[in-house]
């Protein structure tokens, strides 16, 4: 493949000599202007008809992803040429979403990246606008990182234990904000465990206007004094659950914020210290942006780090995109909205997706946007359709090596079509934490054992999977793992074995499954149903939504070893109309506690699809000619992966989501079907855009 590149005084004179070179129906990969003139790289179709055949070459990259995006570029070369020749453009989706962007606050990069990957089908036809505005939508929505659709008691702001240091500029509202969580704090825990501390001694009745608050909620309150840090507290905060910190706003170009903030850094709390940056939503996208930039910078610096954020004052801002856009840009994950002086009403967990769609919702007009800006944006965005592509291929593979451990052995064996040799010894990653045992059995339609794997303590999994060995044993490493999780329930020997040791386990149970109890055998539905104890509502992920979690548990013991177990019954709301509840049966041990149970079932639940996931990860990779283990290990570690980045809660994650949506195609909710193609397109197209930029005419 040749890419070619022509020069000219003016861009019409660049396309003139494109034309002429490669015919009318030459693709454009990028154009740009130049201090003589203009530029332009194109491809002949003829050469991009070789670039398909290359895709059956099964010693050649894979080039697949990379044409379909140079074959999407073809209209856009066909919309430039009818406007050359003065003739009709058709619609151009791209340009009216642009401008819907830019109308609602978001920020010139990030929109022109987002429009550049809208499918082409979705594009020059005013009929496909409505699917395309809700294409954008749901980009926007997988790139932000919240906590939203939370219930009351496990709104995960309130359930930390430790120093919450609430910072931002003079104004955005940091005390209010204190109040109100203050508030809803103390109506779920209780006023004993909290603490109060303002070290605003600039404002004139900054101290008094929280000491009401105070006085209110019945909490203890302490001024922190000017030059001090938290440890000058360390007696008043003994026995406290939560220290929520209201510090003095500054603007971020202040010189005295960076001794402020390092007055946060307490050695007493310093693994359990969170600072959360308030945003003022009716602020400009540029001030925000420098707010975010700045304040993380100092943060760090101090050895601390900002990665949640509070919106405010929402209910002054005609534009949320700027505020939006910062969230994306600075991996911010929004944790509450704040609307209003009420305390404790006007604070609520974040609607992500209608926050999007409100600031999707403003009124366009040409006179909005500079034509100066719009033809400087348009040309690069109408051209560099593949280079965008190419940006998201490498940044996603950054992501995926900087932040999945041990990706990059699952990229060398794909390369080199053999397992690497830390992977012969299942040498599993310190933070090992449990096992999920899979099935004994091959999954329907399926001729192969689906991989162990192991998970850190987040539940997440590690890599490598673990392959069946032959007389199926325990492996070691694998034993040592404090939680064993099992698709199926072991033999009562084990199980004895496990609550000998005080090893925590859960296995899978299914609804007939009989039990002992009170010297009866009783199914599992009866017995939940008699002697069930419900426990709280918790709030999961799962197959890429928010999901309502209700768990039931109920004493049973073992028939030969008079061992003590728990059922678990469990109930996961809010999914789709035609199946809105779905249930579960599993047995712990138990020594297990209510907390454990909801960690282990909440990992089994996330985890289901992992089997499926491998074998449809195996499918995808049946052509590249690898042997049948190295095939499965690469097919669980694929699945691995996805579901990794898909249930990941860092901020860092929802961008590399919704660039893995962007580079999949599909549309709707983030899910591990989408996620595993995608992976794989990433690390192949990664490849082929080595390959392609290396053929690029100087």
């Amino acid at each position: 493949m040749t890419i070619r590149r022509f020069r000219a005084a003016s861009h019409k004179d660049a396309m003139r000599k494109v034309r002429d070179a490669l015919g009318d129906d030459a693709v454009i990969v990028s154009s740009r202007k130049t201090s003589q003139g203009a530029e332009i790289f194109a491809i002949g179709e003829a050469e991009l008809a070789l670039l398909h055949e290359t895709e059956d070459a099964p010693t050649s990259p894979d080039f697949s992803g990379l044409a379909q995006q140079l074959l999407s570029d073809v209209q856009d070369m066909r919309a430039m040429l009818h406007q050359q020749q003065g003739e009709k453009v058709p619609d151009d989706n791209r340009k009216r979403l642009y401008r819907q962007l830019r109308a609602g606050g978001y920020s010139d990069p990030l929109s022109r990246q987002l429009v550049a990957m809208l499918p082409s089908q979705l594009n020059h036809s005013n009929k496909t606008y409505p699917e395309a505005l809700k294409w954008l939508q749901q980009q926007l929505v997988a790139r932000v990182s919240h906590q939203s659709n939370m219930q009351a008691n496990d709104w995960e702001l309130l359930q930390h234990q430790g120093v919450m240091a609430l910072v931002g500029p003079t104004g955005v509202g940091k005390t209010t904000t204190t109040a109100k969580l203050a508030a809803n704090y103390v109506m779920q825990h209780g006023n004993d465990s909290l603490l109060l501390v303002t070290t605003d001694s600039y404002r004139i009745g900054a101290q008094q206007q929280l000491a009401i608050y105070a006085e209110l909620l019945d909490v203890e309150m302490h001024a922190l004094a000017d030059g001090d840090t938290l440890d000058a507290l360390a007696q008043k905060m003994q026995g406290k659950r939560l220290v929520l910190v209201d510090t003095v706003g500054m603007s971020q170009r202040d010189q005295r914020l960076a001794q402020k903030i390092a007055a946060l850094n307490s050695e007493q709390h310093a693994h359990t210290t969170r600072i959360v940056l308030l945003l003022n939503a009716a602020a400009q996208q540029e001030t925000l942006d420098e707010v975010a930039r700045i304040y993380q910078r100092i943060a760090g610096e101090s050895e601390l780090t900002i990665s949640d954020a509070i919106l405010t004052k929402l209910d002054e801002t005609a534009r949320l995109g700027g505020v939006l856009d910062t969230l994306i840009r600075h991996k911010l994950t929004v944790q509450a909205v704040s609307s209003g002086q009420r305390v404790p009403e006007d604070i609520q967990v974040p609607d992500i997706e209608q926050l999007v769609a409100d600031s999707l919702a403003a009124e366009v007009s040409d006179s909005m946007l500079a034509a100066s800006e719009w033809e400087q944006s348009s040309e690069k965005l109408e051209p560099s359709h593949v280079f965008t592509h190419g940006h998201l291929i490498q940044s996603s593979m950054q992501a995926l090596r900087n932040h999945v451990p041990h990706f990059s052995e699952l990229v060398q064996a794909l390369k080199q079509k053999e397992l690497p040799e830390s992977w012969q010894n299942t040498a599993f990653p310190d933070e090992l934490n449990m096992i999920r045992w899979a099935a004994p059995q091959p999954l329907q339609g399926w001729s192969h054992l689906t991989p162990h794997l192991g998970l850190n303590k987040h539940g997440l999994p590690l890599l490598p999977p673990v392959i069946h060995d032959n007389d199926d044993s325990v492996l070691p490493d694998m034993a040592l793992a404090p939680v064993q999780l099992f698709d199926y329930l072991p033999e009562t020997a084990l199980l004895d074995i496990f609550s000998e040791h005080q090893t925590g386990w859960l296995a899978t149970l299914n609804v007939n499954h009989k039990v002992h109890s009170q010297g009866h055998t009783v199914v599992v539905s009866e017995l939940v149903k008699k002697h069930g104890i419900p426990l709280s509502k918790h709030t999961i992920v799962y197959r890429g939504e928010r999901r309502r979690l209700e768990l039931t548990v109920a004493a049973a013991e073992s028939e030969q070893s008079q061992q003590l177990y728990q059922v678990v019954y469990g109930e996961l709301h809010g999914g789709p109309s035609k199946n809105p509840v779905q249930r579960r049966y599993w047995m712990v041990d138990g020594h297990c506690t209510a907390e454990q149970v909801v960690e282990r079932a909440r990992s089994m639940m996330q985890l289901e699809e992992y089997a499926r996931l491998t074998r449809f990860a195996w499918r995808a990779i049946d052509k590249q000619k690898l042997t049948s283990s190295t095939q499965l290990a690469v097919a669980g570690a694929l699945a691995a992966v996805a579901m990794h980045v898909e249930y990941h809660s860092a901020a860092q994650f929802a961008g590399l989501r919704g660039e893995l949506l962007s580079l999949s195609g599909k549309r709707g909710r983030v899910q591990g079907d989408k996620l595993v193609p995608a992976i794989l397109h990433v690390i192949q197209a990664y490849e082929s855009l080595v390959a392609a930029g290396r053929e690029v005419e100087a």
